[in-house]
């Protein structure tokens, strides 16, 4: 009687699938319309063996879920970077190295702070650069006063963003 449940339940739990337009490994069917429109949400399939009352959410047992879309980390930044070389006499911009940090292409502001010497307050530049996903690039920050240039002792990155 347990065995022909079962096979009940599977039978109901695929008819369900079919009609909505969901395939049995728990991933969205482009079916003109029909089903789940949304890419983010994500599908849990019963893989147990017990009764079934037609849905799949509330089951008990082991669950499959369809891969997430990538996205930032929500814990740092989408970027992160390295001074190569600082505004100085020479030049009043710094070179900075950038590395997105997302598996996704996103424009980030990069802030360089510069300090320097007699002068009060710090020095702020930034740049907008487009990263794809997991890119490495080198690029130019002006100072946001050039004329202070052959004052800078030290440059830092500030909060990326």
């Amino acid at each position: 009687m347990l065995a022909r449940r079962v096979r009940f339940g599977a039978v109901v739990v695929a008819v369900v699938f079919a009609l909505t337009g969901f395939s049995s490994s728990g991933k969205h069917k482009s079916s003109g319309g029909h089903g789940c429109s949304s890419s983010k949400s994500s599908h849990r399939t019963s893989t147990s063996g017990g009764t079934s009352s037609g849905t799949t959410s509330g089951s008990s047992g082991s669950s499959r879920t369809s891969s997430p879309t990538p996205s930032p980390t929500k814990s740092g930044p989408p970027a992160h970077a390295v001074v190569v070389s600082c505004a100085g006499p020479a030049s009043a911009t710094a070179t900075v190295q950038v590395t997105s940090d997302v598996d996704v292409t996103r424009t980030v502001t990069v802030p360089v702070v510069s300090r320097a010497e007699g002068v009060s307050g710090d020095d702020y530049g930034s740049v907008s650069v487009t990263l794809k996903a997991r890119e490495t690039r080198t690029v130019t920050v002006k100072m946001g006063t050039p004329a202070d240039a052959a004052k800078v002792r030290t440059c830092r990155i500030g909060t990326i963003s």
